[in-house]
């Protein structure tokens, strides 16, 4: 099964984000994050390109380092080097980059000024009015916070594959019937069939004046944006 541009993306931006967790050097977090918007807006299949020889460094951004691990994402389905990061990441840490409105830049913030190293030292933390005094967070930030850690830290974490299905397939065909979308696909552990998923990550390439965003905000489904 071929390996989507946007999911190559998608690996280029968590390995960004999780060196900048703990401060790689910039250039080197910059040089990922470009490399995920160049893949992720080239109208042409990355797999295509390698299948055919082509030489991906000569894309805007990337350079023999980065075509060769697109390569690697293509033959393999894997970034070693991302997996490395993972491994000596503390789960912790990732799981609160999935708390909506928090990035690898606030997380470091929490972690470094306050000692937050877990979901659970997030919500003391706001409970106890911590996160509303650092610079740039204040009172409603903090509330947002909060509310999103509790959904985050209440939610069944995973889900069987069948169930995943009977959410995915109506959505699918839902987005499939907006104007101007050209691909979409679901990517992750739901992708690769895995027996239970965390979470439906979909992926669109859709025309510029598309409204699918729209299209999926108005979903009967969708409880939050």
């Amino acid at each position: 099964m071929a390996i989507h541009n946007s999911e190559i993306a998608e690996t280029f931006a968590r390995l960004a984000d999780l060196l900048e967790l703990e401060d790689a050097n910039p250039f080197r977090v910059r040089a990922y994050r470009n490399a995920s918007r160049t893949v992720g807006s080239h109208s042409r299949s990355m797999a295509d390109m390698v299948q055919q020889g082509e030489d991906l460094s000569r894309l805007p951004g990337i350079g023999k380092d980065l075509a060769g691990k697109i390569e690697t994402l293509v033959q393999t389905g894997r970034l070693p080097q991302l997996e490395r990061v993972e491994s000596r990441t503390p789960a912790e840490l990732r799981d609160l980059m999935k708390v909506e409105g928090l990035g690898p830049k606030r997380v470091k913030r929490l972690y470094k000024e306050i000692g937050v190293r877990s979901i659970e030292d997030l919500k003391r933390a706001a409970r106890n009015g911590r996160i509303r005094q650092l610079e740039g967070f204040g009172a409603k930030a903090e509330e947002t916070i909060l509310r999103h850690a509790k959904r985050f830290s209440e939610r069944d974490q995973r889900v069987k594959l069948s169930v995943a299905q009977d959410i995915a397939v109506p959505l699918l065909g839902y987005l499939e019937k907006c104007e101007g979308v050209k691909q979409i696909t679901i990517a992750g552990s739901y992708r690769r069939q895995k027996e239970t998923v965390g979470d439906l990550d979909i992926l669109v390439s859709a025309k510029k004046d598309s409204p699918v965003i729209d299209r999926f905000t108005e979903y009967e489904e969708v409880v939050e944006v």
